[in-house]
């Protein structure tokens, strides 16, 4: 006897579901922000123009962003100063200024970001540093990288002197989208002599695809000078060029700024007695006339 089983399978059904509407819970701006509405619950699709004014937005929301502020310039430039001195007394006192010169270069250039079009101040045989190897060689000396320049005596030790300070004068700052430029004059203080040596520059300032910003131009070069006039450029009282003074107290001598305060005054006090002098002759010469 056999036995046949039977499966009896049951017919499918098509179950409606039904979408309640509860008004206590229904939130017109939301709902309507999100493309429904209490007829429909079907997300409405937007349309060609709002996309593209939404993404027009976003770009120039984008831009502001990757913009290069005068603040962001000034900061750049205060780090560049303050890195040329830490060199220098990396070096002065017997320290890695090599490792803290290729630290700080990566942070200030963006030779692994973008293009650096750098022209050097005491560049003659290799005047363009297109590489970072050839940046560090210029700062440090061609003897302490490898492949450096033998005209190299680095410049961020000041051919083995020093550094004490480092001062920006800028004629003009120019921002423009993720680029600005600077150009203008910036002093160097000798560390071992105290003399002052003035340099023209312009540098172009970049925001990288990280966010930072870094120099993308340098250029810089010594003053005209005219025949067989010094290259070095002393500032005049009448000059036009604001300044700022910094204090520093580590570069501050009591002594020398009361010896200087002293001729100051004696100078005022020596133009005073020529005056009165010339003032007493005109006088005189007035009388014996009458």
């Amino acid at each position: 006897m056999s036995l046949a089983l039977t499966f009896v399978i049951p017919p499918t059904r098509n179950v409606r579901t039904r979408v309640f509407t509860d008004p206590e819970q229904y939130d017109t701006e939301i709902n309507a922000a999100r493309g429904f509405s209490k007829s429909s619950t079907t997300r409405r699709r937007p349309s060609m123009t709002k996309v593209m004014e939404d993404f027009s937005d976003l770009n120039e929301a984008s831009q502001l962003i990757n913009h290069v502020t005068e603040s962001e310039v000034i900061e750049a430039q205060n780090f560049w100063a303050q890195s040329i001195v830490d060199i220098s007394n990396s070096f002065l006192t017997g320290g890695d200024y090599v490792s803290l010169a290729g630290q700080r270069a990566g942070e200030l250039y963006g030779y692994d970001h973008s293009n650096v079009l750098f022209k050097p101040t005491k560049a003659a045989e290799q005047q363009f540093r297109p590489t970072a190897n050839d940046a560090m060689s210029y700062f440090v000396g061609h003897d302490a990288v490898i492949s450096g320049f033998k005209e190299d005596q680095g410049f961020a030790i000041n051919a083995k002197k020093g550094f004490s300070r480092v001062i920006f004068n800028n004629h003009q700052i120019d921002c423009h989208g993720d680029v600005a430029h600077a150009m203008g004059t910036y002093e160097f203080t000798c560390a071992t002599t105290g003399e002052i040596s003035e340099v023209e520059y312009t540098f172009g300032y970049k925001r990288n695809m990280d966010g930072k910003v870094r120099i993308c131009l340098h250029h810089s070069s010594i003053p005209y000078a005219s025949g067989n006039k010094t290259s070095h450029v002393e500032r005049k009282e009448t000059s036009q060029v604001k300044r700022k003074i910094i204090f520093d107290p580590v570069q501050f001598d009591e002594k020398e700024n009361e010896l200087r305060h002293v001729s100051s005054y004696s100078r005022s006090l020596l133009i005073f007695l020529c005056n009165l002098l010339h003032h007493s002759k005109c006088v005189l010469n007035n009388h014996r006339t009458e």
